[in-house]
């Protein structure tokens, strides 16, 4: 009886990952639909409340990584290897991390303007947010939907190579045409960050990609 009710408990707390996966992504959602009003508002105020806003989504997240941290340690049976969900969940934590990162940025370097290639980026790093959290709704059942999971991921990579062609397009255009040196370096380095994050993004993704080839 004994072990029948740990491997009861363990089938159980083995439910309990998908759930947290899925409030990460949320919580990446919440904060680049935030990250996204930051870019279109011009009123420092506002900038400053939004960047709160989103510390909070970061916060957030950083309770539910130590949450996963603690299930998983007591977890008697897992749904994938312990280390690829261990990746998969700071994977995640780091997507919402760069999301906040770059809310700092554009506080901290306080820019004369946000051009439309910023906000073209972040429309993106949003799209990603709303792709994971599709993904992250059908991984429970991954072996039902591993063609669907992969199509969300493919969706993901072509985001990164289009942020690839708007941050490299307009870097070429803040050396052609931005002629103040220190709002220069400003655009430069809210680019690379924002840029930064679609490619954590993508890490995300790669590690869902590896639990489709594994469970394939």
């Amino acid at each position: 009886m004994a072990l029948n009710n740990l491997f009861t408990r363990g089938s159980s707390r083995e439910k309990h990952f998908f759930p947290t996966y899925l409030q990460q992504a949320e919580a990446a959602q919440v904060a680049s639909k935030y990250l996204k009003e930051l870019v279109k508002s011009e009123d420092p105020e506002e900038r400053r409340l939004l960047t709160r806003m989103i510390k909070k989504q970061e916060t957030t997240g950083d309770e539910l990584l130590r949450e996963f941290y603690v299930e998983l340690n007591e977890a008697f049976v897992t749904p994938f290897d312990r280390e690829d969900m261990n990746a998969l969940a700071m994977k995640l934590d780091m997507f919402l991390d760069f999301i906040n990162h770059s809310a700092k940025t554009i506080l901290m370097y306080s820019p004369k303007k946000i051009d439309k290639q910023i906000k073209e980026i972040v429309d993106n790093i949003h799209e990603d947010a709303s792709t994971m959290i599709q993904i992250f709704q059908l991984l429970e059942h991954l072996s039902q939907n591993h063609k669907q999971i992969g199509d969300l991921c493919d969706k993901v990579t072509q985001i990164e190579h289009v942020v690839d062609d708007i941050y490299g397009d307009y870097i070429t255009y803040l050396f052609e045409n931005e002629k103040d040196e220190i709002e220069l370096l400003k655009y430069k380095e809210i680019a690379q960050v924002v840029e930064d994050t679609t490619d954590r993004a993508k890490d995300v993704t790669g590690i869902v990609k590896l639990l489709i080839i594994k469970e394939s």
